[in-house]
C-alpha cells in the first residue's frame, strides 16, 4: 500500500486531494489523506472557478446542486468593462457553452473535509519528517523565503477586499478596468464580494482605499500585498511535490489558480503512475504557468479607457512566445465560426494554457 498525503486545506490542498482520490479511487494499492491545521483559515480570495473545476467536483461527489452545499452561484463567464479602446463593455463566455461557479470558501472547505472520500488528519506540520507517507503534495501556503523562486511579470501586486449586501442576480464575474488597475464584483448567495487590484508602487494604499469607496460605496476591510512567482524546484527528493501558493501565485484576472493547481496535481500523479519523467514534470508545469503569465500580459496590452501611470506601465510589459503570436495571427483573420472549426479539426493547438482559441478571438474582436 502506497500513501499520498496532501498538506493544507486551502483551495489547492482540497482540490489536490479530490483529484488524487479521483485518480486512485479504483486502485486498491493507494491511500490518500489530507493533513491540515484547523486553526489556519482559508484565504479570503479564490472563490471563482472555471468549468474544469466543476466537472471534477461533479465527477467525484454526488452533489445535488439544488441543495447548494457550498453556496454556489452560477458563473457563465466574465463581463469586462472599460478594457481596450473599442467598447465600453463586452462578455467573455466560457467555450462550448460551459458554465462555472463562485462559491463560499469556508463552506467549500467544510464540504470537502466532511465528504469521507479520504482520511482527514488535523495536525500542524512543522517539518516533512512529521508526515508518515510515501509521497507528499505540499499545499501549506506561501513560502517563507523566495530565494529559490522566479518572479513572474505582472503589473498587479496588491488588492483591497470588501463585501456588501446582495444587489441583484449577477451570473458572471464583473472585471472593470480602473485608473489604478482593475476591480472585481463577485455574486455570492447572500452578498457581493468586491476586490480592487492595483500596483502599490504606483498607487498608494490610501488613494486605493478612497477609489474603492468611490466605486463600491463601501469601505474596504482587508489589504493583501502579494508577489507573482513560481518555484524553481517543483519536487524535493523525488517524493515531495509543491502545489498551491507554495508552488506559484499570479493575480486572479481570469480565475487562473484553481485550474493551475489541478493541472499540477495531475502532472504529479502521472509521474507517480510512471507515465511521466521528472524532467517532463518541470517543463510541463513551468510552461503552463508561463502561458498564464503571457496571456494576462496580453490582456493588459489592450489597455483601457484610462491614460494613467498604471496603464502606461501595464501596456509596456512584453513577452516573447512564438506559439502565442502564431495563435493570435490565426485568430485575427478568421471569424469566430472559422475559429471553432479549427478547434474541431485540431489543425492548430486547441488550447494555450487554460484558454481555447475562442477566448483569444473574443478578446481580439472586442478590444483590438
Amino acid at each position: 500500500m502506497k500513501k499520498l498525503s496532501v498538506i493544507g486545506a486551502g483551495s489547492a490542498g482540497l482540490l489536490s486531494a479530490v483529484q488524487a482520490y479521483y485518480t486512485f479511487v479504483n486502485e486498491s494499492d493507494w491511500e490518500v489523506e489530507l493533513i491540515h491545521d484547523p486553526n489556519v483559515p482559508p484565504e479570503k480570495v479564490g472563490q471563482g472557478t472555471v468549468p474544469g473545476v466543476m466537472i471534477l467536483l461533479s465527477s467525484v461527489f454526488d452533489i445535488h446542486w439544488a441543495d447548494n452545499p457550498f453556496d454556489v452561484t452560477i458563473k457563465h463567464g466574465i463581463m469586462y468593462k472599460n478594457w481596450g479602446k473599442k467598447k465600453d463593455k463586452f462578455f467573455h463566455p466560457f467555450g462550448m457553452g460551459y458554465s462555472a461557479a463562485h462559491y463560499d470558501v469556508n463552506k467549500f472547505r467544510e464540504f470537502i473535509l466532511s465528504s469521507n472520500k479520504f482520511k482527514v488528519i488535523e495536525k500542524n506540520i512543522k517539518d516533512y519528517s512529521d508526515v508518515d507517507s510515501d509521497y507528499i503534495i505540499d499545499c501549506s501556503g506561501k513560502p517563507t523565503s523566495f530565494d529559490n523562486y522566479t518572479t513572474l511579470t505582472n503589473p498587479i501586486n496588491s488588492v483591497l477586499l470588501g463585501r456588501s449586501e446582495k444587489e441583484d442576480d449577477l451570473h458572471w464575474t464583473d472585471c472593470v478596468a480602473t485608473p489604478d488597475g482593475w476591480c472585481f464584483r463577485i455574486p455570492n448567495v447572500d452578498s457581493v464580494s468586491h476586490g480592487y487590484l492595483f500596483n502599490k508602487d504606483i498607487t498608494t494604499v490610501e488613494q486605493a482605499r478612497e477609489n474603492f469607496r468611490d466605486i463600491f460605496g463601501i469601505d474596504s476591510t482587508d489589504n493583501l500585498n502579494f508577489s507573482n512567482y513560481i518555484s524553481n524546484q517543483f519536487m524535493i527528493d523525488d517524493r515531495i511535490f509543491l502545489n498551491g501558493n507554495k508552488l506559484m501565485f499570479i493575480e486572479p484576472l481570469e480565475a487562473n489558480s484553481n485550474p493551475a493547481y489541478i493541472r499540477a496535481t495531475n502532472t504529479y500523479l502521472s509521474y507517480l503512475k510512471g507515465s511521466l519523467s521528472k524532467k517532463y514534470i518541470h517543463g510541463e508545469i513551468y510552461s503552463y504557468v508561463l502561458k498564464i503569465q503571457n496571456y494576462l500580459l496580453w490582456l493588459y496590452q489592450a489597455g483601457s479607457k484610462y491614460n494613467t501611470p498604471f496603464w502606461d506601465y501595464a501596456t509596456s510589459l512584453k513577452f516573447d512566445d512564438n506559439l502565442f503570436d502564431a495563435l493570435v495571427n490565426v485568430c485575427s483573420d478568421r471569424s469566430m465560426e472559422s475559429v471553432w472549426s479549427l478547434i474541431d479539426d485540431q489543425s492548430v493547438p486547441e488550447q494555450y494554457g487554460q484558454w481555447d482559441l475562442s477566448s483569444i478571438k473574443n478578446w481580439i474582436q472586442n478590444t483590438k
